[in-house]
């Protein structure tokens, strides 16, 4: 049966009790909570019996959790489900986010689970690993454009016994690994304590040499403002742009401000008032690495955000 709302206070409780120990735990469904650029879970209860991912547009969230890796390995339903509730059986959790591919190629996904799962990316399902099973995994392959796409994976757990959730990313000839967004996340992100810092690549935003804004850089901008600017409706917010050091300096310059300044003037169409907003450029003279290989070079190609909270 349902858990009705008595219940469901109690097991919330319980989820923010088990998010601090999940905080340690390398193998947790997320902890709980909104951090931004990370892929986040709307968590849903679901009828006993149920044997297939539900329609989640039916359902009403419970919860909310963000991770940063899906890398829940098989592991017995005793363990528990740091992160998410103290409920063993008969609930969902719908992850979204937002990757960039580094480069064009081919990308290999598996996704293994215990019970069904689902992987989408730009709206188009990817693996189908749905159904009450033990601990399977289905792959595929799929063509991506350099830079940044959304995803969604799905995934229920019906009866008890065991439970898994592993998320694998492979390019090229690369071995399978936990797919985690601090390599393919549309942005990294850092709690400073009096501040929040979020790092943008320039491919994320921009095509070489331009500022203006890619269409797909929408929904990384998108969540910059309601999850790092929007919490904190009186925070001074800084927008800086970085270069590296391939072309001349002054170009390097105007270009390292022009982006700051198409940001902002996004930002202010959205909402975000002119007067908390700033914009710099600081070309080739802040490098967060040697610009000494193409790697380095291109982490350099940036756009950080600083919202200072006190």
């Amino acid at each position: 049966m349902r858990l009705r709302s008595p219940l469901a206070a109690a097991v919330l409780t319980a989820l923010a009790a088990s998010a601090l120990a999940a905080q340690d735990n390398p193998h947790a469904f997320g902890t709980a909570g909104n951090t931004p650029f990370a892929l986040k879970g709307q968590i849903y209860y679901l009828d006993e019996g149920t044997d297939h991912l539900p329609d989640f547009s039916r359902l009403r969230p419970v919860g909310t959790i963000s991770t940063t890796t899906l890398n829940v390995p098989d592991q017995s339903f005793e363990v528990g489900f740091p992160g998410v509730t103290d409920r063993f059986e008969w609930f969902a959790i719908d992850y979204r986010g937002a990757v960039v591919a580094p480069e064009a190629g081919t990308y290999r996904f598996r996704l293994t689970s215990d019970d069904g799962s689902r992987l989408i990316i730009d709206g188009r399902q990817v693996i189908d690993n749905d159904g009450v099973h033990g601990p399977g995994a289905v792959e595929d392959s799929v063509q991506l454009a350099e830079g940044v796409h959304s995803i969604e994976v799905q995934y229920f757990q019906g009866p008890r016994v065991q439970v898994a959730l592993v998320l694998e990313i492979a390019q090229g000839g690369e071995d399978y690994q936990p797919m985690d967004f601090a390599r393919y996340g549309a942005a990294t992100f850092r709690d400073e304590g009096n501040r929040l810092v979020a790092q943008l690549g320039g491919n994320v935003l921009f095509d070489t040499n331009s500022s203006v804004l890619k269409p797909q850089a929408l929904a990384a901008l998108e969540e910059l403002r309601t999850s790092m600017i929007a919490p904190y409706p009186d925070a001074k917010v800084t927008v800086e742009g970085h270069t590296d050091n391939v072309g001349g300096d002054a170009d390097n310059q105007r270009l390292s401000e022009a982006r700051a300044q198409s940001v902002v003037q996004w930002l202010v169409q959205h909402g975000v008032p002119a007067a908390r907003l700033e914009a710099h450029g600081y070309g080739k003279t802040r490098p967060a690495f040697p610009n000494d290989t193409p790697a380095n070079r291109a982490k350099n190609r940036r756009i950080e955000i600083i919202v200072q909270k006190q």
